[in-house]
Formats: C-alpha cells, structure tokens, sequence
C-alpha cells in the first residue's frame, strides 16, 4: 500500500518539477491554461488515489465505496477535464488553436464538471430503484461534458485541414491525427453510448 502512495507522490513531484517553473516565470503571459493545467493533473493523481484506501481485508461496503470514487468520479470527471486541458494545452502551443480557445475550452470542461460532476453519475443508479426522470438528468449532464473536448478536436481538426500551407504540420501528422482521433472518440463513446 505505501509504495502504491509513493507511486503517485512521485508522479505528482515529477509534475510539479516541470509545470512550475513555467507558472513562475514572470514573462508577463496569461498563465490561466496553465494553471488549469497544474490543478488538473494534482486532481486526477490525488482522486485516483482514493482506490488505494482499501485492502485485501477491507469490507466489500468500504470497497464499492472507493471504486466508486474511481470509476465514476475519477474517469467521467476529473479525467475529462485533465484530457481537455491537457489537449487544449498541446493545442495551443502548436498554434492549432488560439490561447484564449483553448482557455475558454479547459474552463467550460472544468464547470461543467464542477456543476453536474455529480448530477452526472445519476444514470448509473438504475438498479437501485431511481425514477426515470433522476436518471435523464444524470444522462444529460454526463453527455455534456465530452462537449468541451469536441469543440477542441474540431477546432484542431479545421486548422489542421490547413496543413499544406505550414510544413512544419507534415511532420506532425500522426500526433495531430492521434490528438483529433482522441477527441473523436471520447465524444462518440462517452457522449453517444456513454
């Protein structure tokens, strides 16, 4: 168990050691995508964290309730808003989307997660008995939040339609592609099916 937390305290230090330096350079920049950015990634590191209060020997009642936190709050929630952060900032600095876009984008991902985070988990409580309205409201909230991450990808995807006239974008292809495929993917298989 110790060195399950000592696995994810090196990856937070190792994450700190490379975004702060950046938020402490006083080159005058807008550093809101990059805050957003550092918050994301001590989020997702520390709700991922929750799955390792439980053991071998812990009751099935007090495991449920931290796989909970991992499945549903972890993965629909802070995971999109670490991927579009973390697409939203690549974006960005590649000059596929403007900073205030990729701003905009990160901040609409984070309030809604913020305002129907939990609202959103409402769709898996069919088999304990809640009313078919309660689990539309749940649904609804869970589908908006792959929005942010969407627009990104087809921001990204438009300007990348534009290669031919920066050379430099031939030889991202691939990441480029991944990138749009990411986000293509997350709205169809989270938003659609989700």
């Amino acid at each position: 168990q110790t060195a399950k937390f000592a696995g994810i305290a090196f990856w937070l230090v190792l994450m700190a050691r490379a975004i702060f330096p950046a938020l402490l350079a006083p080159n005058g920049q807008d550093k809101n995508l990059l805050a957003l950015l550092t918050s994301s990634v001590v989020c997702i590191g520390l709700f991922y964290g929750t799955g390792l209060f439980y053991g071998e020997r812990t009751h099935i009642s007090v495991m449920e309730y931290w796989r909970w936190w991992v499945v549903h709050l972890w993965v629909e929630g802070f995971f999109e808003v670490f991927a579009t952060t973390a697409l939203a900032f690549i974006f960005s600095t590649l000059g596929l989307v403007s900073y205030r876009m990729a701003t905009a984008a990160s901040l609409a991902s984070a309030s809604l997660f913020m305002l129907g985070g939990v609202p959103g988990t409402f769709h898996h409580l069919y088999f304990s008995g809640t009313t078919t309205p309660v689990m539309a409201v749940g649904a609804s909230f869970s589908a908006l939040e792959v929005v942010p991450l969407v627009v990104l990808g087809h921001e990204a995807w438009e300007h990348w339609s534009l290669q031919h006239k920066a050379t430099w974008m031939k030889n991202l292809k691939w990441p480029l592609m991944c990138f749009v495929a990411v986000a293509f993917w997350n709205m169809l298989g989270a938003g659609v099916f989700g």
